[in-house]
């Protein structure tokens, strides 16, 4: 524990690092700006810091910005190829990837979850009615990307935080984390008192749960993602873990998730993306140029496994949970930071175009989020 409480501290001084004027940065060098996903799951750790005024104004940032058909900016900040080379620092709020020209989703849940969490931690009654139109609008117009009417959203290619593979359909991590959010809007309304509305996104929650476990489980876990007829059964870590820690997998299926994990051999460094590696016509050609091929396809991210480590304590692994909790110390106080992306020695991504990006909030703010919820520190 003592190695734990080391690299906790570390943890906490780096998610503070980011916490900007408008909200909470991703990171402090190439992606210094506001990213709608990176910070809502910052937030977590935020919150159990009970920096609750950082995640106030971060999820400001996002809801000042809506559209009016209620899509979030899944960023705010400046090109991002003319941000790496220091040439562009507007903070302008972004609709689309920065790989073409389809919308993203994912940062629509994430948002809806992070205020749930926001407002379940504070009790702030003003805020959530000042915004739960907002919020409500949010998830509909999640609904709208459900373009088959089969309660499961569709999206383009590079539109999820794995925004290097070409990923497109009914993707497991988008529509996990919608299915989430769907929970969360039934609960600010039970909040509220409003039964009608509440019990409507409670069945709706309880429909979509019913249809990912449906279509996306294998027998051994939930395969990645659906285009039309084909099924493409690779173990996301993402989808799969985040399935536990929001009720989505029931025991059984959680136990054999954490059995893959190991099978697969997901939490050695810790943690991977997928299993097998993709195939590299499924991974955007500019990375492959830049070498990095891999940066969603071989590499790892501690937020994967800080994610695991509380999954696995939820389903009575709490030896397991502490186990990995104990790699990622390691690797923090190896390193004395919280990196974005490590390589298969456990080493900070290091090329000639690209280095991890620290400290990195994301991963910061989930180790924060993951000491507590597994062994009460804070």
């Amino acid at each position: 524990m003592n190695k734990i409480k080391k690299a906790l501290n570390i943890a906490k001084r780096d998610l503070r690092a980011n916490y900007g004027t408008y909200g909470i940065y991703a990171g402090l060098h190439h992606f210094k700006n506001y990213w709608a996903r990176d910070s809502a799951f910052a937030s977590l750790g935020s919150l159990e810091l009970k920096d609750y005024d950082i995640v106030k104004l971060n999820l400001k940032l996002y809801l000042d910005n809506i559209t009016n058909f209620g899509q979030f900016p899944f960023r705010v900040g400046p090109n991002m190829v003319l941000n790496y080379f220091g040439l562009d620092k507007r903070q302008i709020p972004r609709f689309h990837n920065d790989k073409g020209d389809k919308k993203t989703i994912d940062q629509n849940s994430l948002l809806i979850i992070s205020f749930y969490n926001y407002i379940k931690k504070t009790n702030d009654l003003d805020f959530l009615k000042k915004y739960i139109h907002r919020i409500e609008s949010a998830l509909i117009w999640n609904f709208s990307c459900d373009k088959n009417k089969d309660l499961l959203l569709e999206e383009g290619e590079y539109c999820n935080w794995a925004d290097s593979l070409k990923k497109k359909g009914s993707v497991l991590f988008t529509n996990v984390c919608h299915c989430h959010a769907v929970y969360c809007v039934s609960k600010l309304f039970e909040q509220l008192n409003n039964k009608n509305t509440q019990q409507k996104y409670t069945e709706l929650h309880k429909k979509i749960k019913k249809k990912i476990n449906h279509d996306f489980w294998s027998g051994e876990h939930y395969i990645d993602w659906i285009d039309g007829d084909k099924q493409y059964n690779y173990f996301s870590t993402d989808g799969n873990i985040l399935a536990i820690l929001w009720n989505i997998a029931n025991k059984d299926r959680a136990k054999h998730i954490e059995e893959a994990s190991h099978i697969y051999d997901i939490n050695d460094i810790p943690s991977q993306c997928v299993h097998p590696n993709y195939p590299n016509n499924y991974v955007s050609t500019k990375l492959r140029l830049m070498g990095l091929g891999d940066y969603h396809n071989g590499l790892s991210w501690l937020w994967l496994g800080c994610i695991n480590a509380i999954a696995k304590n939820k389903i009575g692994m709490k030896k397991e949970a502490l186990i990995l909790l104990d790699k990622i110390s390691e690797i923090i106080l190896k390193h004395k930071t919280v990196h974005e992306v490590y390589d298969k020695t456990g080493n900070p991504v290091n090329r000639p175009i690209y280095k991890s990006e620290h400290p990195f909030a994301w991963s910061a703010g989930l180790f924060v989020y993951a000491v507590s919820k597994i062994s009460g520190l804070k």
